[in-house]
């Protein structure tokens, strides 16, 4: 029987932070874009859904609010569930990645109805001689990791799947909870939680030397998150006020080239693509007109935590490192090296587990004090973008038979942080997803062309030559698919799509 994620019914403090710190001009849900060479039947994709939601019983349950935030939000079945407000149905105009980008940015900009379940997929038509799709999830939901996990459910590992083994069907869900017994039950568990840090403590007080220890590591990461927050960040045109509206694109990347420059080169996969990064931030930059000698950006890098018994819970299970980004390193191969050395000092010195230790410290303070401490934290911006990097399905993904082409990550953009990067690996293709503030970053398809420029530069030192194999002959059988296909799009040969 395929397993089903790991749930629990009250968000921790990291989970319920992504609802508390989103506004209307910073969503916090997590997405991305899947596209396929061939179209997909819109009410086959929704039953292959409907009959999957066993097995991932968070797609039926709601984020419930606590009255005066005496607890967390709790998950909760919904009693009017409907997947055909989920699973939404799209004709693209436009056949391109460009259009397709379109329709997504403003698909992402909308917020999720938070009254349902916080997910949404994007079935859209027209993409070509195929489809796409975009997946949308609530980030106090899923991180990157599990929303991998969680991907592997809803695809297949094969054209030709075995029949899923599915747990017994959920009982008919309860009605959501009475507010004031909501509100009840959320300050008890808050009292309990006091209760158990209060024990906790007093155990470490025993052992006086352990105490001591202790605390002296939290003071120390204390301080070093102080640091970085008041150490503020270079000011770029894609920082600042952002407005509610987003651009989004993409750059392709072959893996086993990106392993070749960091077999050749040094570094891990992660320094490759942050110096791509670099690099590309640069030209897009210098395009711009903005000075970037002597400049340093810095950025958020999530580093995940979960240990290998946890890799079905969902929720966040993420610290976090700020990475430096060397814009001002003409020579490409000194921005690696720099990205590279920078790296291993972070890992080393411990950053990401002070990070981590700093998160686990907001649950000392009782749950009505949290949001307001994560509205604050929301006003500072001490980075300038977000890279995430999620490795994803080594091997190629299935829905309906027909086989994923491209998976685009996403990642939502923070209060005063206006361009975010999402790295996936997928079969024998590393992909970097970009969001961008629509008014601040309004030519984001130039940052793609400067992140690929970036990267030609680093294949250009390693001296390797790139090997371009010959196109393969069609086949007769091929060409009366593609054939038809093309005349099932428009019924003439010519797409249905093109406006």
């Amino acid at each position: 029987m395929t397993e089903v994620p790991t749930l629990n019914r009250r968000m921790t403090s990291l989970d319920a932070s992504f609802l508390y710190l989103e506004q209307p001009n910073a969503l916090l849900h997590v997405a991305a874009i899947y596209t396929f060479a061939r179209p997909l039947d819109f009410e086959r994709v929704v039953d292959h859904i409907d009959a999957r939601l066993p097995l991932i019983p968070r797609y039926i349950q709601r984020a419930v609010m606590v009255p005066l935030n005496l607890g967390h939000p709790t998950w909760e079945d919904d009693p009017h569930f409907d997947i055909n407000q989920h699973v939404i149905r799209h004709r693209l105009k436009g056949h391109d990645d460009h259009a397709l980008a379109t329709l997504c940015a403003r698909l992402f900009a909308e917020p999720l109805d938070r009254s349902r379940p916080l997910w949404e997929m994007h079935v859209i038509e027209g993409y070509g001689h195929g489809c796409a799709m975009l997946s949308k999830t609530h980030h106090c939901m899923i991180d990157g990791a599990s929303g991998v996990a969680l991907m592997n459910i809803l695809l297949d590992a094969s054209p030709t799947p075995p029949p899923l083994e599915l747990p017994a069907s959920p009982a008919k869900p309860k009605a959501l909870p009475n507010p004031v017994v909501h509100a009840i039950s959320g300050l008890l568990d808050t009292l309990r939680t006091q209760v158990e840090i209060g024990r906790q403590v007093g155990s470490k007080l025993l052992k006086p030397s352990d105490a001591v220890e202790e605390a002296r590591e939290a003071l120390d990461a204390i301080a070093s998150m102080t640091r970085t927050l008041l150490s503020g960040a270079p000011p770029t045109p894609f920082n600042g006020a952002l407005s509610k509206h987003r651009a989004l694109g993409w750059a392709r990347f072959s893996l086993n080239e990106v392993k070749a420059v960091k077999n050749r080169l040094g570094g891990t996969v992660n320094d490759v693509v942050l110096a791509i990064i670099s690099g590309g931030l640069r030209q897009y930059l210098k395009d711009r007109g903005v000075k970037v000698e002597r400049t340093e950006l810095r950025a958020m890098v999530p580093v995940n935590v979960r240990a290998e018994h946890e890799s079905l819970k969902l929720g966040n299970r993420v610290s976090m490192m700020v990475a430096p980004l060397p814009i001002g390193i003409t020579d490409p191969l000194e921005r690696l090296r720099q990205v590279s050395a920078a790296m291993d000092l972070l890992k080393n010195g411990g950053q990401a587990q002070q990070m981590e230790r700093v998160v686990a410290l907001t649950d000392l303070l009782p749950a009505p004090l949290q949001r307001p401490l994560a509205r604050l934290q929301a006003s500072v911006s001490p980075v300038n973008t977000v890279c995430t990097n999620v490795p994803g399905p080594r091997e190629t993904r299935y829905m309906l038979g027909e086989a994923v082409q491209t998976m685009v990550p996403l990642v939502p953009l923070a209060a005063g942080i206006g361009l975010g990067f999402a790295i996936m690996s997928y079969a024998d293709q590393l992909i970097i997803g970009i969001n961008g503030d629509a008014d601040r970053v309004p030519d984001v398809w130039k940052v793609a062309k400067a992140l690929q420029h970036a990267f030609d530069e680093l294949w250009g030192i390693t001296g390797i030559e790139r090997i371009t194999a010959p196109r393969p002959v069609e086949s007769a059988l091929q060409r009366r698919e593609r054939q038809a296909a093309s005349k099932g799009a428009g019924g003439d040969g010519t797409p249905a799509h093109v406006a």
